[in-house]
This record gives C-alpha cells, sequence and structure tokens, in this order.
C-alpha cells in the first residue's frame, strides 16, 4: 500500500533531504530519517520505503514538499487501504512528530497505485523566495526572510524577468559544474511572478513591509538552479549586472554563476502540482531515471536535478 504524503517544514531544522542511508534513523535529522522514525514509533513493522518527489538543500522551507510511504506488515503482507484510516494516519504521525519536537507536519495525505512516482509524476514545481530590504526586519522573520542589504530597482527586476519568463531556454550556467556533468538536457521553460507580500507578522511589525516575493514555476529544475538563477536576478536589480549582461549568460553558458548563491533563509518550497487522474492510472515507468530513483538518496548527486 502506498500512501501520498503533503508536508511542510521549517529548513533550518532539517539537514536536507537525503537519507542517511545506513544510518540509524535516530542519529541525523534528514526528512526521511525523520518521517520514518515518527512512522515507526506508532506501527513498528517493517521500515517503511520512502521516496522524495522533490530533493530540497538543507535549510530550504518546504510549505508543501510531497512523498510516498510505503507499509508491509511482518511476513512482508502489504496493509490494503482498508486496513489504514487516513485521518488517523495523519494524527498519529502528526502527534509523534509533535512529541519529538520536529518542525514538520503532514498537512494532507491519500492513498495512491503502488506504481504512482511522486518524482516523475509532478506535473511542475513551485519555490517562493521572500525578500526583504528593510533594516528593521524582525529577529522573527529572520530566519524565515533573505535580507538584501543593497536597494533594489524592481523596474529593472520585471525587465530581467520578461527575458526567461515562460521561455525555453539553456540553464546550464545557473548550476553547478556536478550537475551539467550528469544531465543532457538543460533546457527548462520557467515561469517567474513578482509581487510585494506582507510581513509574517504583522502585528508587531512597526513600520509597512518594503519587501517583495519572487515565484519560479518549472517541472523540475537544476540542482541549485532556483539560487543561482534568482541571485542573478537580484544583481540586476541592484545594478551590479546589467541586462546585456544577464541575457548573454543565458544564450552564451558560462561558469560566471557560481558565486551567485543567495541567502537561502528566505527560500520556500511552495508547491508540487499533480494531474488528478494520475493519482487512479495504473503508469510503469522504464526510463533511466526510474533506474536512477533506485538509488533515490543520492537522485541529486546522480540526476543533477531536484
Amino acid at each position: 500500500m502506498r500512501i501520498l504524503l503533503y508536508l511542510c517544514y521549517r529548513g533550518y531544522s532539517v539537514k536536507g533531504t537525503f537519507s542517511s542511508l545506513n544510518k540509524p534513523a535516530s542519529s541525523t535529522n534528514y526528512l526521511q530519517d525523520i518521517l520514518e522514525k515518527a512512522i515507526l514509533r506508532f506501527c513498528p513493522a517493517r521500515r517503511p520505503k520512502i521516496l522524495l518527489s522533490t530533493y530540497t538543500e538543507c535549510n530550504v522551507h518546504s510549505l508543501c514538499n510531497t512523498a510516498t510511504v510505503d507499509f508491509e506488515l511482518p511476513g512482508k503482507q502489504k496493509l490494503g487501504t482498508g486496513e489504514l484510516n487516513i485521518p488517523w494516519f495523519k494524527f498519529n504521525i502528526n502527534r509523534m512528530l509533535l512529541e519529538a519536537s520536529r518542525t514538520m507536519r503532514v498537512i494532507e495525505a491519500r492513498f495512491v497505485h503502488d506504481a504512482f512516482e511522486p518524482k516523475l509524476a509532478a506535473l511542475h514545481r513551485t519555490y517562493l523566495y521572500r525578500f526583504s530590504t528593510s533594516s528593521t526586519i524582525t529577529v522573527m522573520e529572520h530566519p524565515l526572510t533573505t535580507y538584501l542589504s543593497s536597494p533594489v530597482s524592481l523596474p529593472l527586476l520585471r525587465s530581467a524577468i520578461s527575458l526567461i519568463h515562460n521561455r525555453s531556454l539553456d540553464y546550464s550556467s545557473f548550476t553547478t559544474a556536478e550537475a551539467r556533468a550528469l544531465i543532457k538536457d538543460t533546457k527548462r521553460i520557467v515561469g517567474i511572478a513578482l509581487s510585494e507580500h506582507a510581513s509574517l507578522f504583522s502585528s508587531v511589525q512597526s513600520k509597512p513591509s518594503t519587501g517583495f516575493c519572487l515565484q519560479l514555476t518549472c517541472t523540475n529544475f537544476l540542482y541549485q538552479m532556483v539560487r543561482r538563477l534568482t541571485g542573478a536576478l537580484i544583481q540586476v536589480a541592484q545594478g551590479k549586472l546589467t541586462l546585456e549582461q544577464f541575457e548573454q549568460n543565458l544564450y552564451s553558458p558560462s561558469n560566471n554563476n557560481e558565486d551567485r548563491l543567495l541567502d537561502i533563509n528566505g527560500l520556500y518550497l511552495q508547491n508540487v502540482m499533480y494531474d488528478e487522474q494520475d493519482f487512479e492510472r495504473y503508469v510503469t515507468y522504464t526510463t533511466l531515471t526510474t533506474k536512477k530513483n533506485a538509488m533515490y538518496p543520492l537522485a541529486p548527486v546522480l540526476t543533477g536535478e531536484e
């Protein structure tokens, strides 16, 4: 029996989504291990098989990441959908996470077919980057927002966004050299939306918010692509990079973005979207990606994708 979980968590309390491989679940703070330990506390049968849809870096927050969990009883007998109540399961796993003082919660859960792959079935992923240009940012917002010390020109930022929004481009210069060597197709179509954002804690904010948000949507991002691409956009908005130089990076990929990794505090995985019909459809995957997912703990390293 396979269950799809929708997860939210604070990134600074999770080392990342990489599995700890053969280490005991209690010894690490990786997302898979935290989830596994919580499940085993109220359902101490076999170790559940956990597959993540998106591999976020350490300190990246999640408003909605997804993962599938497979359950088995002793004797390798799989549980049937009639043997597990989803609200009961969600309540108990959240109770275990709360008792362990984990800043992670299961916000939704549903049964899916045993062939459902959360990574391959995702239509697109959306990241949200929150920025503040105010030096009076509250201590509560600081670990949840990226602070920009230099002034930002929103018109320049919009001009840079217009060069890439919903266009098929080669983003090989916006990932690591290791990822470029692993993945053949580095072309992506990225949708980017700019908006103003309100304070997370408006009741204690003494002045109006002076921040903004960038929302990036793509089928699957290259490793560290969101941070590097957003970093280049912010440099344009701050006058540190011209529009011509930014455009040149798009059409003449280079390694010039290695030092443009933004502070990660304000980065959130906002959503992972699926086709509703895929939850009912029997799908068998025989692609190379599936073979690499057999070693899913190192998927970002092996495939160059998040």
